[in-house]
C-alpha cells in the first residue's frame, strides 16, 4: 500500500477533501547539487495536491484540520500506469508495423498507421477508466487518522 500524509481541508458530498504536499527526495541524494531534477525542484513552486477521499457511510468524518494518512493499493497503481502508458504505445507500434507490412517502408502510411493506432489505444484507456466499477479501484482511501495539527487547533 502506497501511503501519503495529508490534512483535511473540507467536507464534500461523498467524503473529505485532503490536501497533501509534494515531497522531494533530493534532500537524501548525494548528487543533489549537480542533478537537473534537484535544480528544477528548487525553483518550482510546490503546489499542494487536493484529493476527495470517500468515507463510507456510518464512519465518522475527520474534522477540518485533522492530519490523516491516505493510501492506494500498489498493484492498482502499477496496473493503471501500465495501462495508461503501455497500451497506447504497444498499439501504436503494432499499427506502424502492420502499415509497413501492407504499404511498404518509407511511405506515409507507416506514421499514419502509428498515429491512428496510438489514438485507438488512448480511446481504449479512456473507456476503461470511465467505467464506474474500475474508478473505485483507483481511488485513494482513508487509512488512519493522526489527530489535529497544532497550527489547525490555533486557527479554530
Amino acid at each position: 500500500m502506497m501511503q501519503e500524509e495529508g490534512q483535511v481541508t473540507g467536507h464534500g458530498k461523498e467524503g473529505v477533501w485532503v490536501e497533501t504536499q509534494r515531497r522531494s527526495t533530493c534532500g537524501a541524494c548525494n548528487a543533489r547539487s549537480s542533478c537537473g531534477s534537484g535544480l528544477l525542484s528548487q525553483f518550482s513552486r510546490r503546489k499542494p495536491h487536493r484529493v476527495l477521499i470517500h468515507v463510507p457511510a456510518g464512519e465518522d468524518l475527520p474534522m477540518v484540520g485533522e492530519r490523516v494518512v491516505i493510501g492506494i493499493d500498489e498493484s492498482a497503481f502499477l496496473r493503471s500506469a501500465g495501462l495508461l502508458y503501455g497500451l497506447p504505445l504497444v498499439s501504436g507500434m503494432l499499427g506502424g508495423i502492420v502499415a509497413e507490412q501492407l504499404a511498404g517502408a518509407g511511405t506515409l502510411a507507416v506514421p499514419l498507421g502509428f498515429a491512428l493506432s496510438l489514438a485507438a489505444g488512448l480511446m481504449v484507456v479512456r473507456w476503461h477508466a470511465a467505467r464506474p466499477e474500475r474508478q473505485a479501484l483507483y481511488r485513494p482511501r482513508l487509512m488512519r487518522r493522526l489527530g489535529m495539527d497544532a497550527m489547525a487547533i490555533k486557527a479554530l
